[in-house]
């Protein structure tokens, strides 16, 4: 882990108590998180458990891969069959015409994209991070010679919705990118790691987030979380295990296309369907 520069910040220890302390700077969070990431296709194979209404729970597989610029996901449940489909613009598609659309587009850039940057922007787009929350330093201030000379205790900006809280998983950089009276969205980065630990909406009293822990370096690749879970109006309905990564050259790449299009016209069950929409909603 390369070290980064610190910059004063606040820290929230506990939701009622505020303290000063050291933030790392966001830029350097997200180019650490995604270091050793490599360019190009990948595959990513998940395992989820369901919750349905009902109570009932399912199984379902996951692989998701970009393919020349395109997203392709192929699920597979031993109770409800295989479908495939494509995501694309906030919505996934499947055979017979059947969408099911999504509020964000981040879950998907975090395990698809290589790119740091990429990611920051998408963060961005979607108010989860504000850019002027990316600046460290007060912009008029220029530093001259010997270091030891720079003021820079008073030209630092503190960020006030840049801050650690914790959580579940253990200290987090959190950025609030959007609140108001009755909404907020906000991003986590694990403090250890720096690699993503939370995705949080919040609407009046409803609460609903992707939470990820277990944070592993896969090897050829970068770091991970290994277990997530997500909360859909302050209920967990769905917890997940990331089951491997892997990257497509040619011929994988067409013997994965095989598998989908073997896949692709195949119609969704209901209650796969109704799985599906759960785990899709929101990312």
């Amino acid at each position: 882990m390369k070290k980064v520069s610190l910059i004063v910040g606040l820290v929230s220890i506990v939701s009622s108590s505020l303290v000063w302390g050291f933030v790392p700077p966001l830029t350097a969070v997200l180019k650490i998180g995604f270091e050793g990431r490599k360019a190009g296709s990948t595959e990513t194979t998940f395992r989820h458990q369901i919750t349905l209404k009902s109570g009932e729970t399912i199984t379902v597989d996951e692989q998701i891969a970009e393919i020349d610029g395109r997203t392709y996901i192929i699920f597979k449940s031993a109770t409800f069959g295989d479908v495939a489909g494509t995501w694309n613009r906030g919505a996934y598609s499947f055979s017979g015409d059947k969408k099911i659309s999504s509020r964000s587009s981040i879950w998907n850039r975090y395990w698809l994209t290589a790119n740091g940057e990429d990611f920051r922007e998408q963060l961005i787009q979607e108010k989860f991070l504000k850019r002027d929350q990316l600046l460290q330093l007060k912009p008029a201030f220029t530093p001259k010679g010997d270091p030891a000379t720079w003021d820079l205790k008073e030209n630092y900006i503190i960020q006030p919705q840049v801050y650690f809280a914790r959580t579940p998983s253990g200290v987090s950089i959190v950025a609030v990118g959007q609140e108001d009276a009755t909404s907020r969205k906000a991003v986590f980065f694990d403090k250890a790691s720096l690699v993503l630990s939370r995705l949080e909406w919040k609407d009046g009293e409803q609460t609903t987030a992707w939470n990820f822990t277990n944070f592993k370096k896969m090897p050829g690749d970068g770091m991970f979380p290994s277990e997530f879970s997500f909360l859909f109006e302050n209920k967990e309905v769905i917890k997940s295990i990331l089951v491997s990564r892997r990257p497509l050259k040619d011929k994988t790449k067409s013997q994965w296309m095989s598998l989908y299009n073997a896949q692709a016209k195949n119609s969704l069950a209901p209650t796969l369907e109704e799985g599906l929409r759960l785990l899709l909603g929101y990312r």
